[in-house]
């Protein structure tokens, strides 16, 4: 799988990786609860899973 995410999906996932809530990555990064969820809901799909978890475990950051 080689999924390519945006630089904004691997911030995102990146503060996923150190324990951060949809909540706390929005106020860490200045945008909307709801925008950290589609950013998140884009990685699910570009890494086949449907979990945070899931994510992380098949993230290759470059």
């Amino acid at each position: 799988m080689s999924a390519t995410l945006t630089r904004r999906e691997e911030q995102v996932l990146g503060l996923v990786r150190r324990g951060l809530t949809n909540s706390e990555i929005a106020a860490e990064l200045e945008i909307a609860t709801r925008t950290v969820g589609k950013h998140l809901e884009h990685v699910y799909e570009k890494l086949e899973t449907s979990t945070r978890t899931g994510a992380l475990a098949r993230w290759n950051p470059s």
